[in-house]
């Protein structure tokens, strides 16, 4: 079970960094739209991390759960759904 645990602990880590890697350019390139509002070559690039970003972030909150706190997704909802998973104590990868 060590070796699964390992795995589990590796993928989570590569998606958290490339989630915080995508993060970085996004707000970076923020920064230089405010700027050069016209730039479409930073435009295009600012779509392509947005995309790249929440396809990792929805990746990494299917298997893990939640980054965030946020409401459960749905019209009228009043459900906090951050609580809902394990906590990080609690996942089996980290039992010995």
């Amino acid at each position: 079970m060590t070796n699964r645990n390992n795995k589990i602990d590796r993928h989570r880590a590569m998606l958290l960094n490339k989630i915080s890697k995508s993060g970085f350019v996004l707000g970076d390139l923020h920064l230089y739209l405010d700027t050069h509002p016209t730039d479409a070559h930073a435009l295009r690039n600012y779509e392509y991390y947005q995309t790249k970003y929440n396809g990792l972030v929805k990746e990494y909150e299917s298997r893990y759960g939640p980054l965030t706190p946020k409401l459960t997704e749905g019209e009228g909802s009043k459900r906090w759904n951050w609580i809902d998973g394990p906590w990080p104590w609690e996942n089996e990868y980290n039992e010995e």
